[in-house]
């Protein structure tokens, strides 16, 4: 691959991409997130023990990792043939449908993990689409805040979900509150891409040839097309490094963003109306966190070091998380831990955007994102659960968390050897 040209791209019809995938994100974060944060008022209404809950839940929450992986892995060719466009607008009706029908097929615990499968089915080739869009789209010197834009959407949906979810939840019930989040995507989501979303810079009917030609010149020359759209992939040892330390994020991220409601109100006390507060401004934080380090990626150049110097950090103040007394102290170390984690979320898909070649990226950003979600999310939700479920205790299975962060930096780190990016 050749580096790509140093001089300024001229244009911005390009920047306004990143910021339509970045509603589109921080909506399909409600769906994902919305089950764990009603989660107590779930295992209140059902009669859960501790135990239970740790049990019950964490089947939730894997088995929508199953379906969202496997959606991935198979799925995501196909979508790149059927056309990035059309694809994502079709994933985005599929989650949103199982989204409200979430709540008539919650009175059993069989449908309810049926139905999260399949919403597992329906968001799993978002984040493949949208990482096929970016590449084409933008320099690979722009590359970590074009995707630091988007990615963003998770920090705002996380932020937001609570905030939205819990009034709502309070007002029409939780099961009211998967019909109203189901019909929020459908209304919003998909006007917008279907307005705003071209699947190159020549689909575009108003960007300029100065624009398109400046952001050709600065894309990396990709090896020759073959038949085959995963062999290319398969055969970079730098993509399965960089699939363990996604792995590793995965559990991270997944086991805080699911289990971080529970821990607060049933492990720390903490009152359900004060959750949207509580959970809300680490992940306020982590928005400041995407913007400084996906700027400061493009700035040095050094983005792999940079994401796993990150995590090492991050996985020290998780540990003071878990162990600190008061809910107070909790939420300001858990925003350290959350602001250094920023730095792998804000590089991620750049560095791998930059390892998978321009007609494989929807096949293996499908790969990646299907492995590492599936199997970094669903342990930590397995995992976590069933350290909770064993010891009756939340701090532990946060402790859990800990340990892989630290893999997620050292892998990371072992990338940065063969991958100076």
């Amino acid at each position: 691959m050749r580096a790509a040209i140093e001089r300024p791209t001229t244009g911005l019809v390009r920047w306004r991409l990143p910021f339509v995938l970045l509603v589109s994100v921080m909506i399909a974060y409600f769906d994902r997130l919305n089950l764990s944060t009603v989660l107590p008022y779930i295992a209140r209404d059902y009669h859960w023990s501790t135990a239970q809950t740790g049990s019950y839940g964490g089947t939730l929450f894997t088995i929508f990792f199953l379906g969202y992986g496997i959606a991935n892995i198979f799925f995501s060719p196909l979508g790149e043939r059927f056309g990035v466009k059309k694809s994502l607008m079709t994933a985005i009706l599929f989650f949103s449908v199982f989204t409200v029908l979430t709540a008539p097929l919650s009175y059993t615990l069989a449908t309810f993990i049926a139905v999260r499968f399949l919403l597992g089915l329906g968001e799993g080739i978002h984040f493949p689409m949208m990482n096929t869009l970016i590449k084409p789209w933008f320099p690979l010197r722009e590359r970590s805040r074009a995707n630091g834009i988007w990615v963003s959407g998770v920090f705002f949906g996380t932020v937001l979900a609570p905030l939205i979810i819990i009034p709502v939840t309070d007002a029409f019930g939780w099961r009211g509150m998967f019909y109203i989040l189901g019909a929020l995507s459908l209304c919003v989501t998909i006007p917008l891409i279907w307005f705003f979303v071209y699947n190159t810079p020549a689909e575009h009917p108003t960007i300029s040839k100065e624009e398109q030609l400046s952001i050709a010149e600065g894309l990396e020359q990709d090896e020759p097309v073959t038949d085959s759209r995963l062999g290319p992939v398969l055969r970079k040892k730098e993509f399965w490094i960089a699939l363990l330390a996604g792995i590793f994020n995965n559990f991270c991220s997944y086991g805080l963003i699911l289990w971080l409601p529970t821990f607060f109100t049933e492990g720390r006390g903490l009152p359900f109306n004060d959750l949207a507060f509580t959970t809300s401004l680490p992940y306020a934080i982590g928005i400041l966190g995407v913007a400084f380090m996906s700027w400061l990626g493009d700035k040095t150049q050094k983005r792999v070091v940079l994401a796993g110097v990150g995590f090492l950090l991050a996985g020290v103040f998780t540990y003071f998380t878990a162990t600190a007394p008061t809910i107070p102290l909790i939420v300001v170390l858990l925003s350290i831990a959350v602001f250094f984690a920023t730095s792998y979320s804000a590089q991620e898909f750049a560095i791998v955007q930059r390892i998978l070649p321009r007609q494989s990226v929807a096949t293996g950003a499908g790969l990646y994102n299907g492995l590492t979600t599936m199997i970094g999310g669903g342990l930590s939700s397995a995992i976590v659960g069933t350290v909770i479920a064993l010891t009756h205790s939340y701090t532990a299975g946060l402790l859990t968390i800990v340990v892989f962060a630290l893999l997620a930096g050292s892998t990371t780190l072992v990338l940065g050897i063969f991958l100076r990016y």
